[in-house]
């Protein structure tokens, strides 16, 4: 049996790397779209048992599809002939994505993958399929270049992590013991640039609210009742508006900043090391001018610092031509990410408090916690974290930087709580992977960065003991 090493990992990849490729295609055809799971439960079922099988050819052992009632199937694969004393990797993935929304705005149909160039296109490419199939293309390297890995192994993955992983804690806790480990790579996020990959140490948490206004018990006609009944859309707004202050984009929530500390000397330099512009921001977005809260520049505004955000309004009329009526009831979904000690609890009580105290009583107001996650945190000093740093500044061939995301990813405090605290969270996309977006696609060119990097970070963790 050969020694384990990098380089013969390496070689093996680049040897087989065009069927690597073809089964990210494989995979990407399978439409696992997590918020139709009870329409689409046979592709669910089809791509568990396909990745189930892959996982065995590459070389992992007791390779299964666990279902449990009324959810998608998790796939759990493990590879443990290393020394027990060896470090032990749990590498956490989602096989779900998001819907495609209006399929006719595609180039190439959602699920028919395409490769242009150096992109595959696909839904599901780059979030998160193609991101842990490096990760599985890197297991096999080991496996298959010398039939051993010098870290031990264990795979999980899910099918609801786009539907907030519903059934993930209960999953975790009734298997503690077989997911027990000494850290856990995540790879499911972007990159800058492809010389600016990151290391996420943190993630915004969420309070998510709908707020639901009814007043009169039918429409009625403005002409006739306009000036006499309360329009309950019209309240609506002026609640909304005044959730902010329309300058400074403070939240004017009381309390709201009760918990929102300065950033530490050592977050403040990750954050002026980070190369994110004004002028990034504006060709990224397309937006015609930037905004946000006053004081702050862009990259602390979209990842250290709450937010309020309305996402949608529904009531009254909004077909073509017009329509003169006073709305029976409407309502807004909401939502606020927050940064470390803010709770999304104390957050939902005390907007709706807000709410409550100005809403007139001409209408009746209902307020609903819809999804709430906690801002996460990881410890920088943690051994699986400088062995990342290292592994990835050898797979890119430049230093990763170190950022707090902006998003909410739920699962980090389930996972930090059930499993182990030490999460190395990176990724191998770009911004121009349009996740969640149409025309959604995965860079070639950092899948095989991805599949390199964690190569060495598997011979990173060696010097690592349990």
């Amino acid at each position: 049996m050969k020694t384990p090493n990098s380089t013969l990992a390496w070689q093996y990849f680049q040897d087989h790397q065009d069927q690597a490729i073809e089964k990210l295609s494989q995979l990407v055809r399978f439409p696992t779209i997590s918020a139709e799971y009870h329409n689409r439960q046979a592709a669910f079922q089809q791509c568990a048992a396909w990745l189930r099988e892959e996982m065995e050819c590459i070389g992992l052992q007791n390779a299964e599809v666990i279902s449990l009632r009324d959810a998608p199937p998790f796939i759990y694969g493990e590879w443990k002939g290393t020394d027990p004393k060896a470090f032990t990797l749990l590498i956490y993935g989602h096989y779900d994505v998001v819907p495609v929304d209006s399929s006719d705005q595609w180039e190439t149909p959602p699920f028919q993958p395409k490769i242009v160039g150096d992109r595959i296109y696909g839904r599901g490419a780059s979030d998160n399929k193609g991101q842990f199939w490096a990760v599985l293309c890197a297991i096999e390297a080991w496996l298959q270049s010398s039939s051993s890995s010098p870290i031990n192994l264990k795979v999980l993955l899910e099918g609801e992590e786009e539907a907030l992983s519903a059934h993930l804690p209960t999953f975790l806790q009734e298997n503690r013991q077989r997911l027990s480990c000494n850290g856990i790579l995540i790879a499911d996020m972007d990159a800058l640039h492809p010389q600016v990959p990151l290391i996420m140490y943190g993630t915004r948490g969420n309070c998510s609210l709908e707020v639901s206004l009814r007043g009169p018990s039918h429409e009625l006609h403005s002409g006739t009742y306009g000036g006499g009944v309360e329009n309950p859309l019209n309240v609506l707004v002026r609640l909304l508006a005044s959730i902010q202050d329309g300058k400074s984009r403070r939240i004017l929530v009381p309390g709201f900043y009760d918990a929102v500390h300065p950033m530490s000397e050592r977050e403040q330099a990750f954050l002026a090391d980070l190369p994110v512009t004004e002028e990034m921001g504006l060709a990224i977005t397309g937006a015609p001018a930037l905004a946000g809260e006053e004081g702050y520049p862009l990259k602390a505004r979209i990842s250290a610092r709450p937010t309020f955000e309305v996402h949608g309004v529904c009531g009254g009329y909004c077909g073509e031509g017009i329509k003169t009526v006073i709305p029976a009831s409407v309502r807004a979904k909401l939502s606020f990410r927050l940064v470390p000690d803010q709770d999304p609890l104390i957050i939902g009580r005390l907007v709706e408090d807000f709410l409550r105290q100005q809403a007139p009583p001409t209408v009746t107001m209902e307020v609903i916690l819809r999804g709430k996650a906690y801002p996460a945190s990881v410890d920088l000093d943690a051994p699986i974290i400088k062995a990342g740093q290292h592994a990835i500044q050898r797979g890119f061939s430049a230093p990763p930087r170190f950022v707090r995301g902006g998003g909410s990813i739920p699962i980090l405090n389930v996972l930090q709580e059930t499993v182990h605290p030490q999460i190395l969270l990176t990724g191998f996309g770009l911004p121009q992977d349009n996740a969640h977006s149409t025309n959604e696609s995965y860079s070639l060119s950092q899948f095989r960065s991805g599949v390199r990097s964690t190569i060495y970070l598997f011979e990173e963790l060696v010097s690592i003991s349990s």
